[in-house]
């Protein structure tokens, strides 16, 4: 979270009134979330009403600060994504918080040159036709009731490389045949 919006949260809720010089975009925002602040100790938290977690809010210099130690550290483990969240969501709390630490896990060289590999699944062989426009297939969409086509048709023809038939033989010829 900007620090600029800390100072203005933390003033509005010790003296609750919001600061002159404040825009009305955090004018609104004061009056719709503040609610999910509290102070104590001088230290701004955030509660949430469904669970009653209380957590710190950061700044983003803190907020760095924390990502690396609790995902880069050697105590912190290289969770990846969602444990490293979870960990960090139980405790603390900015602005896109989130994204912040998928975009951190993404960078880590160390997970990015060591982490698990994401194996591609093997291909299926497919059956390949002896004979030019042997197969066919012939896909059905259907369409809503509003259109006027109810269905929509699209046939594929599956063929063989003019340079494979070329090899077996066969002859082919766009020419049309001599007459004598």
């Amino acid at each position: 979270m900007e620090q600029y919006k800390i100072d203005q949260l933390t003033q509005y809720l010790q003296t609750m009134k919001i600061a002159e010089d404040a825009t009305s975009r955090m004018k609104k925002y004061l009056k719709k979330e503040a609610n999910k602040f509290t102070i104590y100790r001088d230290i701004l938290y955030r509660y949430n009403t469904d669970n009653g977690i209380i957590r710190k809010v950061l700044n983003k210099k803190e907020a760095e600060e924390i990502m690396y130690a609790y995902y880069q550290h050697p105590l912190g483990g290289h969770l990846a994504y969602n444990n490293t969240l979870h960990k960090i969501s139980s405790r603390y709390y900015w602005d896109n918080m989130s994204h912040d630490i998928m975009e951190y896990v993404k960078k880590c060289y160390r997970c990015q040159m060591h982490g698990k590999k994401m194996l591609k699944e093997e291909l299926y062989l497919v059956a390949v036709s002896a004979k030019p426009f042997d197969r066919v297939a012939l896909d059905v969409k259907h369409h809503s009731a509003q259109t006027i086509m109810k269905h929509c048709f699209s046939a594929i023809y599956y063929t063989v490389s003019i340079s494979r038939a070329m090899r077996k033989g066969w002859k082919i010829s766009n020419q049309k045949p001599k007459s004598k």
